[in-house]
């Protein structure tokens, strides 16, 4: 039995569209419709009926598997996450992480895998997205928290984070009363992303402008110190404002009154899938499962078996 086949059939029997499913799991369409057919070949049964431009419905059998497929897959999560601990293939993890992810999550994450994996060593690099993408496909890293996801066959992609961005300044730049102009914005510093980062390509959108003509760009890789800057009134940001509460509330920053939202960003938690190192899974779950404790303000941490 393929375990992802099953998952896939789970989640497409939930969602009840293929287009749903393939989202969520972060797969082409075409692959989940792929992975469904090979679901029903290998147990020589339909399990569901299609109807172009309808939602997906469950054969009675289809409907009789989802259950026990479902508890099939709580199954395997719980003995992943209690047996990889003892792994001696893997004695030490990588992580890398990128500087968004270390405001939001590091803290308790890190608390949480000494914990619960106190015999890995756990190398935690800071780096931005680019570099985390580029070093998991090359084996460097076991687990990437990026912006994000790494769309390669090998690769699974977990959710981490769905973060708000928002544009803001310090009071003494600008006024968080009016909405400021195209003009004023180029005259002011912009503190950006790297270029070759989601970020920038989301900056660039949102403004129109592919090459950002005429804006006055400083390009930074570290969130924190772009925090710094930005609360000394050396320039402009989009922050993500889950982690710049404290600014906002003490009055230090002020949001900027744009009549268009900046899209949401989302952060995965990726990692190459080799079932022979379950670790990697069993460490990449409990981290968004920190994530979502961390994000619904849950005071407790997971266990081995969550």
């Amino acid at each position: 039995m393929n375990l992802r086949f099953l998952e896939t059939f789970v989640r497409a029997a939930r969602l009840k569209k293929m287009t749903l499913a393939a989202e969520e799991l972060h797969a082409s369409q075409a692959a989940v419709s792929a992975r469904i057919a090979a679901f029903e070949e290998e147990l020589g049964v339909r399990v569901f009926v299609r109807e172009k431009g309808k939602q997906l419905t469950l054969t009675p059998i289809g409907a009789e598997m989802l259950g026990p497929a479902e508890e099939l897959l709580a199954h395997v999560r719980a003995f992943t996450s209690r047996f990889a601990t003892t792994d001696i293939r893997l004695s030490q993890i990588s992580i890398g992480l990128c500087g968004t992810v270390a405001e939001a999550i590091l803290e308790p994450m890190a608390a949480t895998l000494c914990r619960l994996w106190p015999n890995v060593t756990v190398h935690l690099q800071s780096l931005t997205s680019t570099d985390i993408r580029q070093q998991l496909l090359e084996g460097v890293l076991d687990i990437g928290l990026l912006l994000g996801s790494v769309e390669e066959p090998a690769v699974i992609n977990r959710t981490l984070l769905e973060l708000e961005y928002i544009w803001v300044c310090s009071p003494s730049l600008m006024s968080g009363d009016v909405e400021p102009s195209l003009g004023d914005l180029k005259r002011l510093p912009l503190l950006s992303y790297p270029v070759n980062s989601l970020l920038y390509s989301s900056i660039t959108t949102y403004f129109e402008s592919p090459q950002m003509q005429g804006f006055k760009l400083i390009f930074l890789r570290s969130l924190s110190v772009m925090l710094r800057l930005v609360g000394a009134g050396a320039g402009y940001a989009v922050l993500p404002v889950e982690l710049i509460r404290d600014e906002l509330d003490s009055g230090k920053l002020v949001v900027l009154p744009f009549s268009r939202p900046f899209p949401k960003q989302t952060y995965f938690a990726s990692y190459v899938d080799q079932p022979a190192t379950p670790l990697r899974a069993a460490m990449a779950d409990c981290i968004c499962e920190v994530a979502r404790q961390v994000s619904f303000g849950v005071a407790q941490e997971p266990s081995p078996g969550a």
